[in-house]
């Protein structure tokens, strides 16, 4: 009885949390009408503070529905949840970008609005659950049966050939550069001459031992009572300075400075096994369901398919008939992909009403009207300046699922033992038989069609056109539409994806989840973010804002198609800072199909001209059949770098030019994304840079507050426990110094110090801040003229000079409230330009002299 009681409670608080967060979507719906009646806003300041507001309530509207799709078992209401909850992530896309045009940044400053809300920067980033480990739209099962077996293949391949090591090794060494085989060979050539030295130096010594004359130099041998009491004296001293340590750990203890070293707590032990039932419960429900509709599907469509498709074809040939009678002519019927039979009349919930004629007329445009110089002055003047919005593409969406769950969900009563609802269940099946024999209906219809015009063209003695005339129209359009040469007709899907992977540019990734990226978002005065405008983003806005431009983009065919198009990004920082931990990520989150070209990756290979072409050619049409893809260039400055470096094999300029070429054939329907990383971007080629990288986005050092959270993260991750963990006041000196070290090289000490042997002392041998503090000395840090060439580099940006050029007026406007420094500007410029005219007349006076 206890367990039933929980459940019941659950289920409940669950659909309490469902209704609210359909109430706050329509309370945003109309907050966002309000917002674009008054559009266009005078002030950009205005509307960017209003749409960060709704922002992070749709994000807050997204995570509450992310709980209930976690924690329920009905499979229709965890459906129709997915479905909500995409509307609602496509919405947050859009809003990112609106935000990041009205800030002139690619992670725009939302910390105002967040203490408005009074929310903590942790609730600012979407919800994944959609997006794990490749399933996405919260369903394997969404994805068609080509592109899993597709994958499948892949997977495959990359098991079968990058295990093997001969190939390996003969990838290794033609991706060998030329400085990377001369430090080769001096290190080999370094440790022979070493050895060389230790047995030269090994037999002089010997040679001394054997001639008497180092014998003076040895000490007299230890008699057993002086040993014994050097042995004891160590160990008293060890016993003293343990029991020493153990004293002073419970005075913090007692003290409260210090948290005791507790155990898991058994209440978070019964909450991950609740976790785990859970969501073994929901995938039995999944496969029960999809067998239940699989079956009643079929029994449907044994009893009542044949009837429902001849009702469709007699209402097909009825509308022939009757547009004959008054038309003269047959129709034509519309294609599938523009709706078929659904665009003549409605036959999905009732087909047996009579159809009424259709009759297409082709629209008359008028004439474009002339217009004058003075009339288009007058246009805009008369038209309200200010900053406008794009129209959504998805509020209608959101609307259409919010009165759904009104209409099927708010007032329905829940059948216990079930996982699903019965009668929603025969209306689904019903539906989707209707749309399945009305495109059997459509096809064979057609057919009929092509006979009855050929049997009234042969009576009237006339020849059939209709062939000829489709003929020319597809001639036609594949004129308009030019797709490019395939340069590989005659070979598999297989074969080339076996070439990509023996070459290198196929690869697999590690597994990674970008909420391991730890790090706030920027909490900072917008007043002195004013004053100190190169300053770097947080880590948690880098965070969000590759969740939104690419994971939940590539994720969702729906959500790419809909939200404004994002074909490359590019991440810079310096080594260690996260930029391939970020790039796997995105890989793992789509499950998508990483191709590598760096120069590394292709050093040696597709050479010339020839090549060059046959490589961008496999790596748009393979792109394109494996999507979700991600095309990786590593080490950027490398490609773009302003003077190119000499020994190099590889053709780099011919590659930078066929990039862009990539891109342009990147589309809305192409789950395609070309990501760059860069260590030095400051040394390449800006102009170049920024024709191929759509979105720049620079990685900072972590600050104080992150790497505290670093030390405490990947410490407790190496030990598996929170019972040997530093207390917070050694945290707080690992923290400190640290500072210009990359989480990289953080992460690289902990785990070189954490041994296997070392987390076997720790029951014996306390963990102490001061033993990381070797191995972080090891480690390179940022040197400061690095990061000041970083953020110099990141200023020069396009979206940071825009914002420059753009918003700077705008905010010592808002900032002065008068207007004042326009008219200082303006004297300025006056007084410029008499002091100019007066210096070329005194010229022109002394020419004319």
């Amino acid at each position: 009885m206890r367990d039933t009681s929980f459940e019941i409670n659950d289920r409940v608080d669950l659909n309490e949390l469902w209704r609210w967060a359909e109430d706050e979507l329509e309370s945003l719906w109309d907050q966002e009408k309000a917002i674009v009646a008054s559009l266009p806003e005078k002030h950009r300041h205005v509307l960017f503070s209003r749409l960060s507001l709704v922002y992070l309530r749709y994000i807050v509207v997204a995570r509450q529905l992310d709980v209930c799709y976690n924690s329920m078992l009905h499979v229709q209401k965890r459906r129709d949840i997915s479905a909500i909850m995409r509307a609602v992530l496509g919405r947050v896309v859009e809003l990112k970008n609106e935000l990041a045009i009205l800030d002139f940044n690619e992670t725009p400053f939302i910390g105002a609005a967040l203490a408005q809300l009074k929310l903590s920067p942790e609730q600012t980033d979407p919800p994944l659950t959609l997006f794990v480990n490749g399933d996405r739209d919260g369903n394997a099962s969404v994805r068609s049966v080509s592109e899993t077996e597709r994958k499948q293949l892949v997977q495959q391949l990359l098991l079968k050939l990058e295990r093997n090591p001969r190939r390996q090794l003969s990838a290794d060494s033609a991706s060998m550069t030329w400085d990377e085989a001369v430090a080769l060979i001096q290190i080999h050539e370094r440790a022979r001459q070493g050895r060389l030295r230790f047995n030269l130096m090994k037999q002089i010594r010997q040679q001394k031992m054997v001639t008497g004359r180092g014998l003076h130099k040895l000490k007299p041998a230890m008699n057993t009572y002086t040993a014994a009491i050097k042995i004891q004296n160590a160990w008293r001293s060890f016993l003293a300075l343990k029991r020493v340590r153990q004293m002073r750990h419970q005075e913090m203890v007692f003290l409260g400075m210090v948290p005791k070293n507790y155990k898991e707590n058994a209440e978070i032990t019964r909450a991950k096994e609740l976790d785990a039932m859970r969501t073994l419960k929901q995938t039995e429900l999944e496969a029960q369901y999809q067998t239940e509709l699989a079956t009643l599907r079929d029994r449907q469509r044994d009893k009542d398919g044949a009837a429902i498709r001849e009702s469709f074809l007699e209402q097909i040939r009825r509308w022939y008939i009757d547009h004959r009678e008054h038309s003269g002519k047959f129709p034509d019927l519309p294609a599938e992909d523009e709706g078929g039979s659904k665009l003549i009349y409605n036959m999905a919930d009732h087909p047996v009403e009579t159809p009424v004629p259709v009759v297409v007329k082709k629209k008359v445009t008028a004439p474009p009207m002339a217009k004058t110089s003075s009339s288009m002055k007058r246009a805009e003047e008369d038209r309200p300046k200010g900053v406008d919005m794009a129209p959504s593409q998805w509020l209608e969406k959101i609307v259409y699922e919010n009165q759904k769950y009104y209409d099927v969900w708010r007032d329905r009563a829940e059948t216990g033992g079930v996982g699903w609802d019965l009668e929603l269940l025969r209306a689904q099946v019903s539906e989707e038989l209707n749309d399945e024999m009305r495109l059997e209906a459509d096809i064979q219809a057609r057919r009929e069609l092509e006979r009855l015009k050929s049997a009234y063209d042969r009576d009237r003695g006339r020849k059939s056109k209709g062939k000829r005339k489709t003929a020319r129209k597809a001639a036609k359009k594949s004129k308009r539409g030019r797709k490019e040469k395939d340069l590989t007709p005659d070979r598999t899907l297989e074969s080339l994806v076996e070439e990509l992977v023996q070459v290198g540019i196929i690869r697999s990734y590690p597994k990674s989840d970008i909420r391991d990226f730890l790090g706030s978002i920027a909490v900072v005065d917008p007043l002195s973010r004013k004053w100190k405008r190169d300053t770097f983003p947080g880590l948690g806005d880098i965070r969000s804002a590759l969740i939104e431009y690419c994971i939940l983009t590539l994720g969702s065919e729906e959500i790419r198609k809909r939200t404004p198009l994002t074909r490359s990004v590019l991440l810079a920082g310096p080594h260690g800072s996260g930029k391939s931990f970020l790039m796997h990520s995105i890989c793992n989150h789509i499950g998508a199909t990483l191709f590598d070209i760096s120069n590394s990756s292709l050093m040696g290979r597709y050479p010339g001209k020839a090549g060059m072409t046959m490589l961008i050619h496999l790596i748009t049409k393979l792109s394109r059949l494996l999507q979700p893809s991600v095309i990786v260039i590593e080490d950027v400055d490398r490609l773009f770098m302003k003077k190119s470096v000499r020994m190099e094999r590889w053709d780099m300029r011919r590659m930078r030019k066929e990039l862009p070429k990539i891109l342009r054939a990147i589309g809305p329907e192409d789950r395609v994304l070309l990501v760059g990383t860069s260590s030095t971007p400051w040394e390449c080629d800006q102009r170049n840079l920024s024709q191929v990288f759509q979105r720049m986005i620079g990685i900072p050092p972590p600050d104080y507050g992150t790497r505290f959270t670093l030390w405490d993260h990947f410490i407790r991750q190496a030990t598996r426990s929170s019972q040997y963990t530093t207390t917070p006041a050694e945290l707080t000196n690992l923290a400190r110094i640290s500072d210009s070290y990359t989480p990289g090289s953080i992460a690289r000490s902990v785990s070189e110090i954490l041994s296997e042997r070392r987390k076997q002392l720790l029951p014996r041998q306390i963990l102490r801040a001061d033993e990381f503090v070797s191995a972080l000395a090891r480690c390179e840090p940022i040197y400061k003229e690095d990061e000041e060439n970083l953020r110099m580099w990141y200023a020069k940006t396009p979206c940071r000079r825009k914002r420059h050029r753009n918003a700077e007026t705008e905010e010592e406007e808002f900032l002065a409230g008068n207007g004042s420094v326009k008219e200082k500007k303006k004297k300025k410029k006056k007084k410029k330009g008499s002091k100019k005219m007066g210096v070329k007349s005194t010229k022109a006076k002394k020419k004319s002299k």
